[in-house]
């Protein structure tokens, strides 16, 4: 009988073409809407929307914009993975505490973002609008991905962890977090994806200058849409390279 490890594994042949199906059916629809537009100003072309792209490339601003940005993005993801990472930790070790964050974190969750933004506008610079809206948008997130990836490591071995060294950060750092990095690294992955979105978002309403969102808001205010489309396309191949991070990450952990 053949064991199962020596069974070769099937190439996603069917996934890979489906998905590439996908992709097509998306470039067909963009040229169909375009073509019946015949406007770059409502809906622009394709060839169009390239130039636009490989454009801003050539600009010195554009890389500004994206440090801005993306590094922003990569800042509060730390911040509140820190901010998580204590207070998974304290709910471990204390369970009430973890009953009293818990209304914070939902509160956090259920509250809609526009209403937040409207009192931010009232409250802060442009400027840190996207950073803190961001923020409390990942917390819970990021919170509930490392609380449960904590309280699945097995009790025997934690016990034992407990009766040879005490916790501290070296401990964290060394043993807890690499036995739950698939689901610490998947957690972040996820974060990075609804971050970038909720940045952007923010950005686009507060008009944080020098940001992804404030072009945005540019190209909607002088109807240069293929800028939209641009700055949009940008955005995408953002998306797509993290997703595939995590579906590469997440496969070597399956192999």
């Amino acid at each position: 009988m053949m064991k199962a490890s020596s069974v070769p594994k099937k190439k996603p042949t069917a996934q890979i073409i489906a998905s590439s199906l996908g992709f097509l059916t998306i470039i067909l629809l963009w040229i169909i809407i375009s073509a019946l537009h015949q406007n770059d100003i409502i809906f622009p072309g394709i060839i169009n929307t390239l130039k636009v792209f490989f454009s801003l490339f050539q600009r010195r601003s554009t890389y500004f914009i994206l440090l801005n940005t993306i590094g922003g993005l990569i800042l509060v993801l730390v911040l509140s993975f820190l901010t998580a990472l204590i207070l998974s930790l304290i709910s471990l070790k204390f369970p009430t505490f973890k009953s009293y964050i818990t209304p914070f974190l939902a509160l956090f969750k259920i509250i809609p973002v526009p209403a937040l933004l409207i009192v931010f506008l009232v409250n802060f610079k442009q400027s840190f609008i996207p950073f803190l809206l961001t923020y409390i948008v990942l917390l819970p997130l990021v919170y509930d991905g490392l609380y449960g990836a904590f309280i699945s490591i097995n009790k025997d071995l934690i016990d034992e962890l407990k009766i040879t060294s005490k916790l501290n950060l070296l401990m964290i750092f060394k043993i807890y977090i690499p036995i739950v990095s698939k689901q610490v690294i998947s957690t972040l992955l996820q974060a990075l994806g609804l971050g970038l979105k909720v940045k952007v978002m923010s950005e686009f309403i507060a008009e944080a200058p020098n940001t992804i969102g404030y072009e945005l808001s540019y190209g909607r205010a002088t109807l240069s849409m293929d800028i939209v489309f641009a700055w949009s396309l940008i955005l995408i191949v953002i998306v797509v390279i993290l997703d595939a991070v995590l579906v590469n990450y997440l496969g070597k952990q399956e192999a």
